[in-house]
């Protein structure tokens, strides 16, 4: 669509802290084709006064001059050139570090081709509102086709227990909304290695230090499906498990690298855990010792997936050593 067209993209000249003001952080790579919608439905949000941040992933189509279009007629989007490529994970969590602190009431995770449902942010804000230590918010998705035709909504998976967190992600990166007291917590100790993916390792994290995560069961978006997806949640899932099982042909070893990611966060906030939730990574990092030790692991009740037979395989991968 184009700004000129379209009467969201008026500039905005607000200066009242009447609205909590978010700071939406997006990171763009190659998403010309889909990039104009998001734009608009970040532009539409209600009960909020949107900030946009964006960081380039080093694209080589046209996404640069999309945001350069955007900015000319939106001052809270600031015009942005392509930077080196830090793969999507590393470019969020660059996002977040040099994202500002004064005047930001939250931090919002944005990916370049869905679509925000114009209460989106404003939900989580109210979720959020009066929540002190470390806190986020994530929610559920509504799945469409590239063309935005619904495809199905998952179901609700709200278990936020840090044993189930080391398996499974529920905190979907373009859903995650943060408080400053999250943000500070992650960016207080940078990750090395091992990070499989940004919203990951933040809910981690939180987890890992008792903070409070809240999953809302409502969609708070379009989630695109097509075949540029960096990660997706397939409604269909026959189809996802297609897509799963491609997946671990393609790369078995790296297929479910939770074990590294254990690693680098027993490594950097173990001595801020309880011992419960230490045991509890402490237990998935030492099952690799041997084949017997992963044997015994797998089938101790300590892997958490919401669906059984994401469990199986995943004892699968313990006993193979594949994790």
């Amino acid at each position: 669509m184009d700004p000129d067209a379209d009467p969201m993209i008026a500039p905005q000249k607000s200066t009242t802290r009447l609205k909590p003001v978010v700071a939406v952080l997006l990171s763009t790579y190659n998403g010309a084709a889909y990039l104009a919608a998001q734009l608009d439905s970040l532009a539409a949000q209600e009960g909020v006064d949107v900030r946009l941040h964006v960081r380039d992933d080093g694209s080589s189509d046209g996404t640069p001059d999309v945001l350069r279009n955007y900015a000319d007629r939106w001052p809270n989007l600031a015009a942005v050139q392509a930077r080196a490529n830090l793969g999507t994970a590393g470019s969020f969590l660059e996002l977040l570090r040099t994202a500002p602190e004064d005047g930001v009431d939250f931090y919002a995770f944005c990916d370049q081709d869905d679509v925000w449902l114009p209460h989106k942010l404003a939900r989580a804000a109210e979720a959020l509102a009066h929540q002190e230590g470390p806190s986020i918010y994530c929610s559920n998705l509504a799945c469409v086709s590239d063309d935005l035709r619904p495809l199905g909504v998952p179901p609700p998976n709200g278990d936020t227990r840090l044993e189930h967190l080391l398996f499974e992600n529920i905190a979907i990166g373009c859903t995650v909304v943060m408080n400053p007291a999250a943000r500070a917590l992650v960016n207080s100790r940078p990750p090395e290695r091992g990070v499989v993916m940004h919203d990951w390792w933040c809910a981690l994290v939180v987890a890992a230090h008792g903070g409070r995560i809240t999953y809302d069961p409502e969609p708070s978006l379009l989630y695109r499906q097509h075949g540029e997806n960096s990660v997706g949640v397939d409604a269909r899932i026959i189809a996802q498990n297609i897509k799963q099982a491609l997946r671990f042909l393609r790369a078995p070893q790296s297929f479910y690298p939770i074990h590294t990611q254990a690693t680098e966060l027993l490594r950097l906030h173990g001595d801020a855990m309880v011992q419960e939730r230490s045991a509890a990574v402490e237990g998935l990092i030492a099952s690799k010792r041997s084949l017997m030790a992963r044997a015994r692991f797998a089938f101790s009740g300590q892997v958490v997936r919401r669906r059984s037979l994401d469990r199986l395989v995943v004892r699968g991968l313990v006993v193979a050593g594949l994790y």
